[in-house]
């Protein structure tokens, strides 16, 4: 792994990464606090997918119900669940990868 990321969103905006990508995002408890300082969860989602190269992966550290609400997204965005650990009764940490986009074209060629 190249490079790792600690998320930490103490605003409402993109992070400032150009022109870097990671192979790893740690996301600890942070949609839970930018859902109480009612910031879209989905738009951090497609955050991370932009600064995340392909096959990197997402550790998200959150309440259960948080991370039940990540995971409707993860087909969309051509994430796979990894593992899924229940940390307590509350907390829950999913791993996520970060699959390859294939177009049509590109399964022809590969086939």
């Amino acid at each position: 792994i190249n490079d790792v990321m600690h998320i930490n969103a103490d605003r409402c905006e993109a992070f400032s990464t150009y022109p870097r990508t990671y192979d790893l995002l740690h996301a600890w408890t942070v949609f839970s606090d930018i859902i109480k300082k009612e910031c879209s969860p989905e738009d951090l989602l497609i955050e991370i997918d932009r600064i995340l190269r392909p096959k990197g992966f997402i550790i998200v550290h959150d309440k259960r119900s948080v991370v039940e609400y990540i995971k409707k997204y993860l087909p969309a965005l051509h994430w796979e669940a990894v593992t899924i650990y229940d940390v307590d009764d509350d907390d829950t940490v999913i791993i996520i990868q970060k699959k390859m986009w294939l177009t049509s074209q590109s399964i022809k060629v590969s086939e």
